[in-house]
């Protein structure tokens, strides 16, 4: 694909436009953000996939692949794989980092609803704080059982990220007022206008921006016709999240990482 197609927003619907619109404009600090900081981090993303997509080459599916992160992974084990974005800033960072790191991972725009994928095609479709960000989770994920092949696998990973229960919220005080007193910044405000940028118009059209999406996950992918649906807790990770930030940040974000992982049935 060219450079020039980059361009195209990739979506003709308006909230999809404004979905587009809205991970361009965080896709240059995304990667530094939400991407791999230390080996403690990176071997437990890498120890998890290997149990789940296994080692032996296969064809893998990245849904909603931001800048790369599950896809560029998957490849350095030996797979096959290809990562799909809405947001041409997103695939643009992903190819960017693809070449940095001499990776055979690749990287082009594509609706997780509607993917532009050929039927039965991949032995893996797997997506990383995918599912919550979209419009129709329903029609994605028939999509994403259109495009695997039968017996095939999905794995879903997922994070606690609206839990608004008592205990969290306590965390995220006591997180901002450290940053307040030891740093001198007002980190509520900071994040005022990150939320400011998604919670309104997001929260009328996306119906799993809310909590409880560990329960409700397993149960949506399985009226989507999967089978073999398992629900993970992922502590290796979630520790490896944790390693190497302060205090202040991990109270601010307190967030677990689980998934779900499922095959499409074999056919009879």
């Amino acid at each position: 694909m060219s450079e020039a197609h980059l361009e195209d927003p990739g979506a003709a619907e308006p909230f999809k436009r404004t979905l587009a619109t809205y991970w361009n404009d965080r896709s240059g600090a995304f990667d530094r953000e939400q991407g791999i900081r230390n080996s403690q981090q990176k071997q437990a993303w890498l120890g998890f996939l290997s149990r789940t997509a296994g080692t032996e080459p296969k064809a893998v599916l990245d849904v909603g692949t931001g800048p790369g992160f599950l896809a560029l992974l998957l490849a350095e084990l030996g797979h096959h794989v290809k990562g799909l974005d809405l947001s041409p800033g997103m695939v643009a960072q992903a190819r960017r980092i693809a070449a940095e790191r001499g990776s055979s991972a690749t990287f082009d725009i594509g609706d997780a609803e509607s993917l532009p994928e050929a039927d039965a095609s991949y032995d893996v479709l797997v997506s990383r704080n995918v599912l919550w960000t979209l419009p129709r989770p329903e029609r994605a994920l028939a999509d994403w059982r259109r495009v695997l092949k039968p017996g095939s696998l999905l794995v879903v990973v997922d994070g606690n990220w609206f839990d608004d229960s008592l205990g969290y919220r306590f965390q995220h005080f006591l997180g901002h007022l450290i940053v307040l007193v030891i740093r001198f910044k007002n980190s509520w405000a900071a994040e005022r206008r990150l939320r400011q940028g998604y919670d309104r118009e997001f929260d009328a059209n996306l119906p799993l921006k809310s909590p409880g999406n560990r329960r409700r996950f397993p149960r949506l992918i399985a009226e989507a016709g999967f089978t073999d649906v398992r629900l993970l807790n992922l502590p290796e990770i979630n520790r490896a999240e944790r390693a190497g930030k302060r205090l202040a940040e991990r109270l601010l974000h307190p967030y677990q990482f689980f998934a779900v992982v499922a095959r499409r049935a074999e056919e009879r």
